[in-house]
């Protein structure tokens, strides 16, 4: 079957009406499919078209200046050359190209709808880009929704992550919380968002609730895009995500051959992250996520614990045999170093086909999670303490390293920390005896272990997994040697610039939290 479809189960039962559901829940139909059935409306609003763009051969794209004419330069958003310069490099992707010229030009020539475009060649978008799209979406006549007007129009973002981020950055600040629900266009007044992802990374950012990511290039940081409108909760709820058939994406391998040698080797391939990578990374996340939920004092009374946790159990199972099966191809060397567009291995196609399952139940669990939690913001604005790491360290201090493959770094240390810091026997939270965070690694390692060692075998098991995926580790990414002093010195800026955001969207973490953070950075820089 060519019809990639995502089935995830039913969303949690729902104790208020904040909790609410995602178009995750649904099998994603292809971008074509759904214009096609909605044709007549999209066709009549003005559509900003944002799509993912190669930079120009040789070079990075330079930053389209505020007051830049339309006519001196396409309408393409970049970041600062000197940061974006070495981590862009994988966007230059035939297949992604392939794919956003294939839906633009059905977009433009078959459905004839009214849309302007405007891409993106970096890894991040940044403010500048953001409100030079806004102001050509804008005299393109979609309009903003202000003083009781809901807002108009329609923007649809194809290709890789940025371009993701970038029109759901657009959204947000055009249409608020009015973001018409996925489930159709009748009796609705407001914008429409619809996110065509081709790759892994870009399935992630579209399926998430949570704000998109800028690069901040004065301070050198990733930070979230927070309009008025989200006020203390998310407002994204009416967004529309597609998904092609798995011959029009654009997918790394389950593990690259040169992850399989030598360390030295990692630091060339950084910037393509691996099947193996996504996979660590969102286990990263939820583990994280987990061990929220075992700090919260209000989270196991709501009704829809047991069934959010069953999920999270589900989910970290799923990502943890797309780690296995990375672990078993890289000790067949023949398998690595065989082309996988000519001879795909079958386990090539089974880690693809549950990534595609994962990243959408991911999210949405992720986002009921934090509902539970009780503090919206931790997770989906403020985010996961590997995240936060990111965030703050990564366009600095590890500006080779893709963001994902980052992620999947802090696995290790993260859970030789929830080991050293495990105290099941003391803790009232999770199912039974058990923490959450012992019922994912109960999940993770498939009953292989008692429940006295559930945490030291889940710390055992990330750091076997890890090498043998070809997860690389965290010092062999970053620019020179890395200075733990620095790094916290960074922690500390992002830390300050995060609380000094105003409506009560953010707020400093407490001490244990921040200890936690340094802890996770230190273990991980150890590897």
């Amino acid at each position: 079957n060519n019809q990639p479809t995502t089935q995830t189960l039913p969303p949690a039962k729902q104790e208020s009406k904040n909790m609410s559901t995602n178009t995750a829940a649904k099998p994603l139909q292809p971008l074509r499919n759904y214009i096609r059935q909605n044709l007549g409306r999209i066709r009549s609003s003005p559509c900003l078209l944002i799509a993912s763009s190669p930079p120009p051969e040789g070079e990075t794209a330079t930053r389209q200046l505020p007051n830049q004419s339309p006519d001196e330069s396409p309408s393409s958003t970049s970041s600062d050359r000197n940061i974006q310069q070495s981590i862009h490099r994988h966007f230059n992707d035939p297949k992604i190209h392939a794919f956003v010229q294939r839906n633009t030009q059905t977009l433009v020539n078959e459905f004839n709808l009214r849309s302007v475009p405007c891409t993106i060649s970096s890894a991040f978008p940044t403010s500048s880009g953001v409100r030079d799209a806004i102001s050509l979406a804008k005299r393109a006549g979609l309009k903003e929704a202000i003083g009781g007007s809901t807002g108009e129009g329609v923007v649809i973002g194809i290709g890789s992550g940025p371009a993701m981020d970038l029109a759901k950055a657009v959204a947000d600040t055009l249409f608020g919380s009015n973001i018409i629900r996925s489930d159709g266009f009748d009796g609705d007044d407001g914008g429409k968002l619809i996110l065509a992802p081709s790759t892994l990374g870009g399935l992630w950012a579209a399926s998430t609730n949570s704000p998109s990511l800028l690069l901040d290039t004065t301070e050198e940081m990733l930070l979230p895009h927070l309009p008025p409108s989200w006020g203390h909760s998310a407002s994204r709820k009416g967004t529309v995500v597609t998904l092609d058939p798995a011959r029009y994406l654009a997918f790394s391998p389950l593990i690259s051959a040169i992850q399989t040698q030598s360390t030295k080797d990692l630091r060339s391939i950084s910037s393509s992250p691996s099947m193996a990578h996504v996979a660590g990374a969102l286990l990263s996340v939820l583990l994280d996520t987990a061990r929220l939920l075992d700090t919260s004092n209000n989270s196991k009374e709501q009704p829809a614990y047991k069934s959010v946790i069953s999920e999270m159990k589900e989910v970290a199972s799923l990502c943890a045999s797309v780690l296995n099966l990375a672990a078993e191809l890289s000790n067949d060397n023949s398998r690595c170093n065989r082309e996988t567009a000519e001879d795909p291995p079958s386990s090539q196609d089974l880690a693809l086909q549950r990534l595609l399952e994962i990243i959408p139940r991911h999210s949405l669990v992720i986002e009921q999670s934090s509902y539970l939690i009780g503090e919206t913001s931790s997770v989906l604005i403020h985010g996961t303490l590997p995240q936060t790491l990111a965030n703050a360290l990564l366009p600095s201090h590890f500006p080779k390293c893709h963001l994902i493959t980052y992620l999947a770094c802090t696995l290790p240390g993260l859970c030789d920390v929830l080991a050293a810091s495990s105290h099941r026997k003391n803790c009232e939270k999770g199912l039974g005896n058990l923490t959450v965070v012992e019922e994912l690694a109960s999940s993770i390692l498939n009953g292989s272990s008692t429940e006295d060692n559930l945490s030291w075998e889940l710390s055992s098991w990330a750091s076997r997994i890890s090498t043998k995926a070809g997860i690389p580790t965290l010092a062999s990414l970053a620019f020179g040697a890395p200075d733990l002093k620095s790094l916290v010195g960074a922690l500390d800026s992002y830390e300050s610039l995060m609380a000094s955001f105003h409506g009560g969207c953010v707020f400093r973490r407490g001490a244990n939290e921040r200890w936690i953070l340094e802890d996770i950075l230190q273990k991980s820089l150890d590897r």
